[in-house]
C-alpha cells in the first residue's frame, strides 16, 4: 500500500526537492487490505496439536501430501488400541499404511500430480495385505514414537512404491525409504521412547485372540494433500 501512495510523477534525481504527491487509492483496493496483513503466515503451535511440531515450515501455496492405504474399522486395530490407552499413548484415529513420505506439493501442481499418480497406479491389481507382529518406529527427527503392525507382502507394496517414486522424482520430491518396513501405525507418543515401549509389546501380542482377522483386502489407495483427499481405485 505504501508503494502505491508514494508514487511520484517525477522521479529524476535533480528534482528530489519536489514534494511527492500521493495519488488517491481506489476504495476497492483499500477494502481488500483493511489494515491487516495479507495471508499472514501461520504460527507453529505444538500446544494446539498434542505437542507435535512441523517437520517442515509452513508456506502459503505448499501442501503437505502423502499417499497411503486406508485401514479403517479393523477389529485387530481396535483390540490393541484399547490396551494402548493404558500406556498413555495417543490413538491414531485414521490408521493407514504409508506408501510415500509426507512431501511438500505446490498448489498449482496438484491436478497434474493426481493425474500422474492415477496413470501410474492403473496397472496395479487389487491385493491382500497381512498384519504381522507389533513393532516400534520413530519418525526421522525422533520427535515421535509409533507403535504399529508390520505389513506383508513387501513385494506388492514395493511395487506400489516404485510406481509412486517415479511420479515423485518427476516433481523433484523425495522418494520413499530405500529399505522400508511397511507398517500400520495405531498409536504414538512424543519423543523417542522406543526402548520403553518394546518391553510392553510382548504382553500385548499375547492378549490378541488367535482368531482375530489379520488381513485386509486393498481395493484402493488414497492421497491426502492439504485438506483434500483423492481415491485411486485398483483394477
Amino acid at each position: 500500500m505504501d508503494l502505491i501512495k508514494r508514487y511520484s510523477g517525477d522521479s529524476d534525481d535533480e528534482h528530489d526537492d519536489y514534494e511527492q504527491k500521493a495519488l488517491p487509492v481506489p476504495e476497492a483496493i483499500v477494502s481488500m487490505f483493511d489494515g491487516r496483513l495479507y495471508h499472514p503466515k501461520p504460527k507453529d503451535e505444538p500446544d494446539s496439536h498434542q505437542g507435535r511440531s512441523r517437520l517442515f515450515e509452513h508456506e502459503r501455496g505448499n501442501w503437505a501430501t502423502y499417499i497411503y492405504i486406508p485401514c479403517l474399522d479393523m477389529d485387530l486395530v481396535e483390540i490393541v488400541q484399547d490396551q494402548l490407552t493404558e500406556f498413555g499413548l495417543e490413538i491414531i484415529k485414521h490408521p493407514h499404511i504409508s506408501l510415500t513420505k509426507t512431501v511438500v506439493l505446490q498448489y498449482h501442481w496438484i491436478t497434474r500430480f493426481i493425474n500422474d499418480v492415477k496413470t501410474k497406479l492403473s496397472t496395479i491389481l487389487r491385493f491382500t495385505v497381512t498384519f504381522g507382529d507389533l513393532e516400534v518406529f520413530c519418525n526421522e527427527n525422533c520427535s515421535r514414537t509409533f507403535i504399529g503392525f508390520l505389513v506383508y507382502p513387501t513385494e506388492v507394496l514395493s511395487q506400489c512404491v516404485d510406481q509412486l517414486d517415479d511420479v515423485l522424482s518427476d516433481y523433484n520430491l523425495p522418494k520413499y525409504y530405500e529399505d522400508p518396513k511397511f507398517h500400520l501405525s495405531i498409536a504414538w507418543c512424543l519423543g523417542d521412547q522406543s526402548s520403553q515401549l518394546r518391553t510392553k509389546l510382548k504382553s500385548l501380542e499375547l492378549e490378541i485372540d488367535v482368531d482375530t482377522c489379520r488381513s485386509l483386502r486393498v481395493n484402493k489407495l488414497m492421497c491426502k494433500t492439504g485438506n483434500k483427499k483423492y481415491n485411486f481405485d485398483l483394477i
